[in-house]
């Protein structure tokens, strides 16, 4: 079963089973016998904070001094799993990375634009294809050492339903209605309102259609569609609204309601009971949904279990336990 990759997964772990020690000048971890430049986590940082300068945010100080012990997380476990791919012999699909790369210079109208894409969002061609093919091993790397210990039973499936049913394979009840609404603000009074509305009803009681009413004198948004609200189900409606057209008669136009936006004349025209989704009608996005969450969890145990079996010596500064996942910005190409 394939799956893909959680998003930024890499960099969400917490800093357990790591020690500090004596590091070389210019290095600021050690993960085995492999040695992560000082230089390295400094492009990392800058990447992390122009991910989030290009969505509007900015950084202080102190929020990267919290996210550094866990930015550097993100290289040890790099570089475990690259550890553990060339273990394997896996490697990157270069010509699929290749296709990649040519499938997103097509989107722009030169390559001098998509080189300035690209430098916007802190790539080079050669950086994003070197990204691109560590992709490429991280999810063949899953694909082997996860995806084929992930499965989930019919049971389960069946279970998830039966326990979620009525919070997410239920159709509401719900209503058709629609309403002639005249406002009252500050060019008209509730009383004023109330006697227009009035006479509105008046004119649909003696036989005037009620859409062609609702084209005729609402002030709503929905005059245009002859006053059709379409179907509505409860909580989309202001609370008294819903009361009349949960409670109306179908075919029969009420009193006049009073909302905070005016005087509302409501026509239901149709009436749908609570149905449950049927199990066969979810039973494959059930699936999907559990398999992606205990591949995930897959995954992170797996990451764990490398970590531990790994010697890992990081500066002092970055052996205390982060408290909560920190999850950047993907980067846009």
């Amino acid at each position: 079963m394939k799956k893909m990759i959680p998003a930024l997964l890499v960099l969400i772990m917490a800093l357990a089973s790591c020690g500090s020690g004596k590091l070389d000048e210019g290095v600021v971890a050690r993960v085995n016998k492999t040695d992560i430049p000082q230089a390295e986590f400094d492009k990392e940082v800058e990447a992390f904070k122009k991910q989030y300068e290009l969505q509007g945010q900015f950084l202080t100080d102190a929020d990267l001094e919290t996210m550094k012990p866990r930015l550097l997380d993100s290289l040890v476990v790099k570089q475990l799993l690259l550890e553990k791919a060339e273990d394997l012999k896996i490697e990157a699909d270069t010509e699929g990375v290749q296709s990649k790369i040519e499938s997103f210079k097509q989107q722009f109208p030169t390559v001098e634009e998509f080189a300035s894409s690209l430098e916007t969002n802190g790539f080079t061609e050669e950086s994003l294809t070197q990204e691109l093919e560590w992709q490429s091993v991280l999810q063949s790397l899953f694909d082997k050492e996860v995806s084929e210990n992930v499965a989930v039973s019919d049971e389960e499936i069946r279970k998830f339903y039966d326990d979620n049913q009525n919070t997410y394979f239920i159709t509401p009840e719900s209503v058709n209605c629609s309403h002639i609404l005249i406002m009252i603000n500050d060019d008209q009074t509730e009383s004023e309102a109330l006697v227009k509305i009035s006479g509105i009803h008046e004119k649909i009681k003696a036989g005037m259609d009620f859409g062609d009413a609702a084209a005729a004198y609402s002030e709503g948004p929905t005059k245009a569609n002859r006053g059709d609200l379409g179907v509505i189900t409860r909580g989309q409606t202001v609370p008294v609204f819903e009361e009349a057209a949960f409670n109306q008669e179908i075919g029969i136009v009420g009193e006049p309601v009073l909302s905070q936006f005016g005087y509302h004349l409501i026509l239901v025209t149709g009436k749908n009971e609570e149905i449950p989704t049927p199990f066969d009608d979810v039973k494959d996005m059930i699936k999907e949904q559990l398999n992606q969450k205990a591949y995930e969890e897959g995954t992170m145990t797996y990451i764990e279990d490398l970590r531990k079996g790994a010697k890992i010596v990081l500066p002092e500064w970055a052996t205390v336990e982060a408290e909560a996942p920190v999850v950047v910005p993907a980067a846009q190409s």
